[in-house]
């Protein structure tokens, strides 16, 4: 973290720029994947099915799998858009009311995101496009075999599923939040002596070499 610490204005601003420059276009490239990739691939006229033409822009992947990249596109494209502005408007700078109002903002849209966002489509993925419900049980684990549950018939559905991966999610995204919550702390606080040792160069005297101009 300490190496964020030590860029510069103009790093600050030309890797915040172009994170927020990519995050746009990602943003853009993972919505429009995900708008057109719901549309039916066969449509039924006269009782018979027919490809499902939708103006100029047909050529695109449909499917369930192209919107699960949509989403995971749209997702990194999110990130890269409120790290970029970090950079821009936060990291670096002498904290005022502006820039705090600015970092808690961006905090704030960081865990609706992470919180409020994914958990919500990833519920109305798996419960629409996936159907992972109680009525369909999981290949294998109809039942369970019986060794593993003590002779007991045991049967497990995809909604069990679902909410294991949604509940280790939740779980998993709070551990990473607060161990970035504390790590984010030491961006100020200036190099560690290790690593300082180990950047340094000594001459075959013990005097550490400085570079000089030539």
């Amino acid at each position: 973290m300490y190496r964020l610490g030590e860029l510069s204005p103009s790093q600050r601003i030309n890797y915040g720029s172009a994170m927020l420059a990519l995050g746009f276009v990602a943003m853009v490239v993972g919505v429009v994947i995900v708008h057109w990739a719901q549309f039916p691939v066969e449509e039924l006229v006269d009782g018979e099915f027919v490809p499902y033409e939708v103006d100029y822009l047909n050529w695109m992947p449909r499917g369930i799998w192209w919107k699960a990249l949509g989403y995971v596109i749209a997702f990194g494209a999110s990130q890269l858009l409120i790290v970029g502005a970090a950079f821009i408007f936060v990291l670096g700078r002498k904290m005022s009311w502006a820039v705090a109002s600015i970092a808690a903002t961006l905090a704030w849209m960081e865990l609706v995101i992470i919180f409020g966002i994914v958990p919500s489509e990833y519920l109305n993925f798996t419960q629409t496009d996936l159907d992972w419900s109680n009525q369909r049980l999981v290949p294998g684990l109809d039942p369970v075999p019986s060794f593993l549950v003590l002779g007991n018939d045991i049967s497990i559905s995809w909604a069990v599923v679902k909410d294991s991966i949604s509940m280790g999610y939740n779980l998993a995204m709070l551990v990473l939040g607060g161990f970035f919550a504390y790590k984010i702390q030491d961006i100020y606080s200036g190099r560690p002596d290790s690593a300082t040792t180990a950047d340094e160069v000594t001459s075959p005297y013990g005097r550490t070499l400085v570079k000089g101009d030539r």
